[in-house]
């Protein structure tokens, strides 16, 4: 039998919980996209283009500031210092901005009616002179493993916004704002490209009742509340419901998430397998086990290449 007090308590706990959504919070994390695993000294040269050397510096302060549980991952070295390096980053960026005069239409009020002069009675059509303007930046960007010469990344990054300029509306962003957005949307996913990352989300616990006898509905009901103000304790009420009841989809995939908020990803997965056998709907499965997937390939690149850093 599921314990009446638990259940008690666990309501009252809830309701000095703070209005917010009922997650939990799981730390997890995404591998580099490049083979990097035995680089740990990189270079990042001056790009080609006008922005070039801007656009390297800010690339060069990303890569100094990754890092990944806690630690940095690169050891960044100025090419002009002739230190040994394990990578050069090198690349291109091109960006311009063309404008060509264009036409609209617009329709304009000749007479109005002389009993409401709000109220039109004769339009025309008139042109109206715009002027298009297209802004366009082309990046490349490639990784070289100095050791053997192979090169180990390579991407283009291409964007483009198209916006007409009319008198009568209201103006846009400028070029230059839209062109240092970009350079820094650029700048992040190659960083993102080249290192891994860590980070924390909140994951939404699955609240369906489905399946369960009325005294568990009221024990999993509250131990949903209680993640509101304790994640922990809700865990352990979930935990405790399997001593009594079957698991459901909703059930095993919130004991999923307990499992993967404290760090045991292959019982995490487990449970996720038991919610996608048992029919959980929606993409929340389908995610979670993908997040489990990358955290685990940066989990085993991590260990990997701090082997490696210990045989240097």
């Amino acid at each position: 039998m599921i314990d009446a007090r638990w259940i008690l308590g666990a309501a009252l706990l809830s309701l000095a919980a703070p209005a917010n959504a009922e997650t939990l919070t799981i730390n997890t994390g995404d591998p580099a996209e490049a083979n990097v695993t035995d680089l740990f000294r990189i270079s990042v040269e001056r790009f080609e283009g006008e922005d070039g050397a801007a656009f390297a510096q800010a690339l060069e302060a990303e890569l100094a500031a990754a890092t990944f549980h806690g630690s940095r991952f690169y050891r960044v070295v100025a090419p002009e210092s002739g230190a040994p390096t394990d990578a050069l980053v090198t690349g291109t960026v091109r960006a311009s901005v063309d404008e060509t005069p264009v036409i609209e239409k617009r329709r304009r009020c000749t007479e109005y009616d002389p009993a409401d002069k709000k109220k039109c009675i004769k339009e025309i059509d008139v042109d109206i002179r715009c002027r298009r303007r297209t802004a366009a930046v082309a990046t490349t960007v490639r990784l070289v493993a100095i050791g053997d010469g192979s090169i180990r990344y390579t991407r283009p990054l291409n964007a483009r916004d198209q916006v007409t300029l009319c008198p009568d509306r209201s103006a846009p962003p400028s070029v230059e704002d839209y062109f240092a957005a970009t350079f820094r949307n650029q700048v992040r996913t190659i960083r993102d490209d080249l290192a891994p990352r860590s980070y924390a989300i909140d994951v939404r616990v699955d609240e369906s009742i489905k399946g369960l006898t009325k005294p568990a509905q009221a024990a999993f009901k509250a131990a949903v509340r209680l993640t509101k103000s304790d994640q922990v304790g809700a865990c352990a009420a979930w935990t405790a419901l399997t001593r009594d009841v079957e698991p459901t989809a909703a059930l095993a995939f919130n004991l999923g998430l307990c499992n993967e908020m404290e760090g045991d990803l292959d019982v995490a997965a487990d449970w996720y397998g038991d919610a996608q056998r048992q029919g959980a709907r929606g993409g929340a499965v389908p995610e979670a086990l993908a997040r489990l997937d990358r955290y685990r390939r940066a989990l085993g690149a991590w260990t990997a290449r701090k082997a490696a850093m210990g045989a240097e």
